[in-house]
């Protein structure tokens, strides 16, 4: 073959090879413009298989591996959308977004511990203001509490003036001075507090000096677990409590508790909360109580620097049994539907003075027996005062009035509680 023939063929052969390769290259990049509009529509199987055909094609761009691993993390095929995402951390300029990424991932594989490892590198990083603030309320979120537990204990010295007996919702018309103790804790364990599983109990004893007739003391203890999720704060919550009245067995409760909390902006929330009471009496003289108490509440609650306020309406429905007097004959329900609605404001007046009016009224109708028709109205007025010692103790005054209208006699009732008292906080 002579030299000149040689030269021509592999000038054809030349020819060819960049034709071929320029309509490859074309081929590539529509397969991609078209991925980018099915992305765009939310058809991300359709996308990411255009996607795929112009890396086989022969594109390599980070903009062609950043949709790969968004579109594959949109399919929730998270292994492929993690290996586009590794690709991109290598390239300086996209470590960031890939490492924030990558932890998006993390937390759809549940993994807790790479997830915050992935954000904690994007703020390391320090380039994007935008995905440090992104990856700091990750972290927020996910990231396991400082302090796991909390405690709360408080001890009141108080004075009533009609005391009211619990089990029958009646007063004697005596007056007395009491004492009043709580300790309350929880424990985080697993997760944190917004995202996880935490334990509590609670013990608190209430005694009269000049009897011990009208003494209280209860304790319990509880499981919850904890999710956030965009806006809004959830938890589910299991507890027991027993209750003791007059040193002796009163009551037992197994409770069902869920609560949805809404960020609806930067100062103001919105709570919503069920609950289920199952109530089993732990003596005789108070089977009537047996049965079961369900209450529904929403919630307004505002914040702003120098003050706090809330709001609530909560309906309580009941289902007990009713008492029967045994001299008498006569029978009283204690299945009252209840709508209550609620008002409290608290003024921040210094760093050490905090004053709140709280205010409520409730109304109550009984289920008619064959001797008794009942429906009351209960108003009740509260002034609290808050002196801060230090960031752990608080003392509080606090004035409570109750105006209990019922159109049976027995229950109709004025009743006004002082109280001095001392909480810490851990």
């Amino acid at each position: 073959m002579s030299h000149r023939l040689r030269a021509r063929i592999k000038l054809h052969l030349t020819i060819l090879l960049v034709v071929f390769s320029s309509s490859t290259i074309a081929s590539s990049k529509n397969h991609f413009k078209d991925g980018v509009k099915l992305f765009e529509t939310e058809k991300y199987s359709q996308a990411a298989k255009k996607f795929e055909l112009a890396r086989k094609q022969g594109l390599k761009s980070t903009a062609l591996y950043y949709n790969l691993g968004s579109t594959y993390y949109k399919t929730g095929n998270y292994k492929k959308s993690r290996q586009y995402f590794n690709t991109l951390k290598n390239i300086p300029r996209m470590k960031s977004l890939a490492e924030y990424n990558l932890g998006l991932i993390a937390l759809k594989l549940n993994d807790i511990t790479k997830a915050n490892n992935h954000f904690k590198a994007v703020i390391k990083e320090n380039k994007d203001n935008k995905l440090i603030y992104l990856s700091q309320k990750k972290l927020d979120k996910y990231l396991p509490d400082k302090k796991p537990w909390s405690v709360y204990a408080g001890a009141t010295l108080g004075y009533d003036d009609n005391i009211n007996i619990a089990p029958v919702g009646i007063v004697v018309n005596e007056s007395g001075v009491f004492t009043d103790y709580v300790v309350a804790a929880d424990y985080v364990v697993k997760g944190n507090r917004k995202n996880g599983w935490i334990s509590d109990f609670i013990l608190t004893n209430t005694n009269y000096t000049a009897t011990n007739i009208y003494d209280q003391n209860q304790y319990g203890v509880g499981i919850k677990k904890t999710r956030s999720y965009n806006k809004w704060n959830s938890h589910v919550k299991f507890s027991y409590d027993k209750f003791n009245y007059s040193h002796e067995d009163y009551l037992s409760t197994f409770k069902l508790e869920t609560q949805g909390k809404y960020n609806w902006s930067k100062n103001s929330k919105i709570y919503l909360k069920y609950r289920y009471e199952n109530i089993s009496s732990d003596n005789a003289l108070y089977d009537y109580l047996d049965g079961w108490k369900q209450n529904l509440r929403a919630e307004y609650r505002l914040y702003n620097k120098k003050s706090s306020s809330r709001f609530y309406y909560e309906m309580e429905l009941n289902d007990r049994n009713d008492l029967v007097t045994a001299v008498t004959g006569d029978e009283f329900s204690y299945s009252p539907t209840r709508h209550a609605f609620r008002l409290k404001h608290t003024e921040i007046l210094n760093k050490k003075w905090r004053a709140t009016g709280d205010i409520s009224y409730r109304t109550s109708d009984y289920p008619a027996t064959a001797t008794q028709d009942r429906n009351d109205d209960r108003y009740k007025l509260a002034a609290y005062a808050d002196y801060r010692l230090n960031k752990r103790l608080q003392v509080r005054y606090k004035l409570e009035y109750t105006d209990n209208n019922s159109n049976e006699a027995i229950f109709d009732y004025t009743r006004t509680v002082y109280t001095l008292g001392i909480n810490a906080f851990f």
